[in-house]
């Protein structure tokens, strides 16, 4: 029994040690966009720390209360107004901060912007968004003449 216990714990243990934290904060942020696209506020909410900061291109919105009187408009309706999916996630040395960038769609496809979202590790080893935005509007096409 000793044996079997032990080797347990050894698993365990280098499970935890091989960890990766930004894949673990990529599929957080795959859940996260899951919630919002199955419109299912309460479990978009609960991606997010208590205080979590939201910052849009006018306003902050800042804590549950707010993001939820602030993103409401946005689960309306049976089909969600955009999406999004990261493409780029990475974290730093302790694995307990990460940020999450990528493209955001509207329903047709067509690439709208993109989004940033810093992730904190919690002591059960989930995630939660700390800040979100203000990501980036679509960059300027070059001149027609190639002169800038």
């Amino acid at each position: 029994m000793r044996i079997v216990t032990a080797g347990a714990l050894v698993l365990l243990l280098s499970l935890s040690i091989h960890a990766d934290p930004a894949a673990e904060a990529r599929k957080a942020e795959i859940d996260f966009a899951a919630a919002f696209a199955e419109r299912d506020i309460e479990k978009f909410l609960n991606f997010l720390l208590d205080d979590a900061h939201f910052l849009g291109p006018k306003q902050t919105l800042s804590g549950k209360a707010s993001v939820r009187e602030g993103w409401s408009a946005f689960f309306d309706g049976d089909q969600a107004p955009f999406s999004w999916k990261p493409d780029r996630v990475v974290a730093n040395a302790a694995g307990t901060l990460a940020l999450s960038t990528g493209p955001i769609h509207d329903p047709k496809g067509k690439l709208i912007g993109y989004y940033s979202s810093v992730w904190q590790k919690q002591a059960d080893g989930g995630w939660k968004v700390v800040f979100d935005g203000p990501g980036s509007a679509l960059p300027c096409p070059p001149p027609a003449s190639g002169n800038p």
